[in-house]
């Protein structure tokens, strides 16, 4: 059985519980492999290295390093060398690493390349790395080597691939787009709303990234055409991020319109609910992704997202929905407008795209299919199951 090293900073783990599970998601759909996986968690103005380990093949890392990217190379460098001391104590020889953030994580693969002739596969998570990139200009030399000598990078957006090969000269090649696992991936087929209802979902502490005040603006704009329109707000958050929020709304004039209406659990009955908007509607500023359109697409619901972010480039934005500019609020008003009008024929549209299996791509079939290819090439084929015999 090859050995997969997977280092990733987003693995609920026994020191920070409440991490996106994507890379538990990939894991746990490719048995044929051994995966040792290396949670790493950054302490603010520390410069020790502490492990923990959580289970067979797992292990929690907490290591120091200054906030803001400060001292970033120099850190993750360190950190590579402790990682590489581990494995040998342990006697783990990886046959592959897969670095799950290329700036952060990428630099380590890169060194363990470097000193032991490891191969290694990078995912790029779009805003993060472009913000890094951005923040630390100076190790864009070091990034561009990351990416060239890397057997594969795996961009999680389409539009993060046709970026990143226009601005680094990329070999088309050795980019392939590697969806995010979602959770739910059963697809409802379309109810037309009874009167022009919005819904959007999120964690409500990131409410600001998330733009809810350009929203909510948006939202009372259109309700001067039309007074029946409203938005319901699902999601949790803290006790001052429900203060804000509610501030907001009272600000906005949009008391009676605009609801908080708490968690959202993914029951039959709360995607029943759900099927019943006129479309779901998030206006991020920034995304690398948002596995919650495709849920929403799975629950034939038409998706507000942003042009050249997050889902933009799965498919044309007039067969799902709207994509929005990503700076005018103004665009965003055009987009409720444009969804209301044409509700039916977006999710008609929806509806064939789910009929004729141009979802399937997004299911976790899928995904985990081109995930066992891309590991196959790269170390050779997977064990088989074991409840099967060797062919």
């Amino acid at each position: 059985m090859k050995t997969i090293l997977h280092l990733t900073c987003d693995f609920p783990d026994p020191l920070v519980g409440a991490k996106t599970r994507c890379v538990v998601s990939l894991i746990d759909n490719t048995p044929g492999f051994r995966h040792v996986v290396y949670s790493l968690n950054r302490a603010n103005w520390r410069s020790n290295i502490v492990a923990l380990p959580f289970g067979p093949d797992r292990t929690a890392v907490a290591y120091g390093a200054p906030p803001k990217g400060l001292m970033l190379e120099t850190r993750l460098l360190a950190l590579s060398r402790w990682i590489e001391r581990d494995l040998a104590a342990r006697n783990i020889a990886p046959d592959l690493v897969h670095a799950h953030k290329l700036t952060v994580e990428g630099l380590i693969a890169h060194d363990l390349f470097r000193r032991r002739g490891i191969p290694y596969v990078a995912s790029i998570w779009g805003d993060t790395d472009l913000k890094f990139l951005a923040m630390r200009r100076d190790l864009r030399p070091r990034w561009q080597e990351v990416m060239a000598k890397a057997a594969r990078l795996l961009p999680i957006a389409p539009w993060t691939a046709e970026r990143f090969i226009a601005d680094f000269a990329l070999d088309r090649g050795k980019v392939e787009t590697l969806l995010p696992i979602v959770n739910h991936e059963t697809s409802h087929p379309s109810t037309l709303a009874e009167q022009p209802r919005f819904a959007t979902l999120f964690n409500l502490d990131v409410h600001r990234r998330k733009n809810l005040r350009g929203l909510i603006a948006a939202l009372a704009e259109v309700r001067r055409d039309d007074d029946r329109v409203t938005l319901d707000i699902w999601g949790a958050g803290g006790a001052e991020t429900l203060c804000d929020i509610e501030a907001m709304i009272d600000k906005a004039g949009a008391r009676g319109f605009v609801r908080l209406m708490g968690r959202f659990d993914w029951s039959p009955e709360a995607v029943r609910r759900l099927n019943g908007y006129t479309a779901f509607v998030l206006p991020t500023s920034r995304e690398s992704f948002g596995m919650v359109f495709v849920e929403a697409l799975f629950c034939g619901l038409p998706v507000l997202y942003t042009r050249g972010w997050s889902i933009d480039g799965l498919y044309p934005a007039e067969r799902i929905g709207y994509a929005w500019d990503g700076k005018s609020n103004e665009d965003i008003a055009r987009g409720l407008r444009h969804l209301i009008a044409n509700e039916k024929t977006i999710k008609a549209s929806i509806d064939e795209l789910a009929r004729g299996g141009a979802l399937d791509q997004l299911k976790r079939q899928a995904i985990i299919a081109r995930y066992t290819g891309i590991l196959e090439t790269a170390t050779g084929p997977a064990a088989p199951a074991p409840d099967r015999a060797p062919a």
